[in-house]
């Protein structure tokens, strides 16, 4: 009796770990990332999402520079996380459609949306 339920908690766990890589595989990878602020400023910006064990991390680069990601998290399609420039913290929260998102960021000196497709 203990080895059948060691057996089908085992199973269990692995089966929960593998849905929730493949859950995090709709985010992984590079995007093209185009965000606009409020005023109409485009920029254009590489978005670099890494798994590490189930822990989302990745980087935001562009002209300005080359910044962590940190608080990952992807709920559904819901992906947020925040980006820390010049000590100010932004929050981005996307919405991931198959290989594009679409959403919105928001810090203390602007704000604006993020339109991404991801490469294959």
């Amino acid at each position: 009796m203990t080895r059948t339920l060691t057996l089908i908690l085992t199973i269990l766990l692995f089966a929960s770990v593998a849905a929730w890589a493949a859950d995090n595989a709709a985010v992984v990878g590079t995007w093209d990332v185009v965000g606009t602020d409020d005023s109409g400023q485009a920029a254009n910006w590489t978005l670099i999402v890494k798994d590490d064990g189930g822990k989302l991390g990745g980087t935001l680069s562009g002209d300005p520079g080359e910044f962590q990601i940190v608080d990952a998290k992807l709920d559904g399609s819901a992906f947020t996380f925040k980006v820390v420039v010049n000590e100010n913290t932004y929050a981005t929260e996307l919405t991931i459609n198959g290989n594009k998102f679409d959403g919105k960021f928001k810090g203390p000196d602007m704000s604006g949306t993020l339109k991404g497709t991801k490469h294959t």
